[in-house]
């Protein structure tokens, strides 16, 4: 979990509006790439749940799956959530760093696809794989209706990542959006410097204390 945009907090830009909009965007991002940790999570436990009930033969209607789908299209609508805020931020702030980092992380999940999929199941249930599949009424077959591969999901024959290793891949990025901004934006606010630096006196004050038993 993070909880770390709040050091970005008015250090985004010199006018204190941009700066807080900057701000916002990255705060709602970092809720989501939380949001994805969460469903993670949960993720695992459903599928060690699931997999011990196969294992003793006790599968329907109860087989934990209701769980596993409805936690797989949250975990996705969170990783949407990231890309378009990522994508936002990209934009209003003419990175193209940024840009191609939203951009990065759509094509690893591709979270549009699967977006389009999970949202407009109605849709899909009768056979329209696209609007204009809708709009001309051309149904087509799909030979796979959200089943699991391993960690993944799969839906018409295409694997989405909603695994271990998908998450690894959003954490780097959320990662490496931060040290682009701490790096072009926030190193210019003298106030993040000060922070920062106090918060590295306060930790080696402390680390200081507990060894010397001081501090427990």
């Amino acid at each position: 979990m993070y909880d770390l945009a709040t050091k970005y907090c008015f250090s985004l830009d010199k006018d204190t509006k941009k700066s807080m909009h900057y701000y916002l965007l990255l705060s709602n991002l970092e809720k989501n790439v939380n949001g994805a940790i969460l469903e993670m999570r949960r993720l695992n436990r459903t599928r060690k749940t699931l997999l011990n009930r196969i294992n003793r033969g006790k599968v329907g209607i109860n087989n934990g799956l209701v769980y596993l789908a409805n936690d797989t299209h949250f975990y996705f609508i969170c990783i949407d959530k990231v890309y378009i805020l990522m994508s936002r931020l990209g934009s209003e702030l003419n990175d193209s760093d940024i840009t191609a980092l939203a951009k990065k992380l759509g094509k690893i999940f591709d979270i549009r696809t699967v977006r389009n999929h999970l949202e407009h199941i109605d849709a899909r249930c009768m056979g329209f794989l696209s609007i204009k599949d809708e709009k001309t009424k051309t149904s087509k077959p799909i030979s796979d209706f959200g089943n699991y591969i391993n960690d993944n999901l799969s839906f018409n024959n295409k694997q989405f990542p909603s695994g271990k290793a998908g998450l690894i891949e959003l954490k780097g990025i959320y990662q490496e959006l931060l040290g682009i901004l701490k790096k072009r934006y926030a190193n210019k606010d003298p106030h993040f410097i000060w922070r920062g630096e106090s918060e590295k006196r306060y930790k080696a004050i402390t680390k200081i204390l507990k060894k010397s038993g001081m501090l427990y």
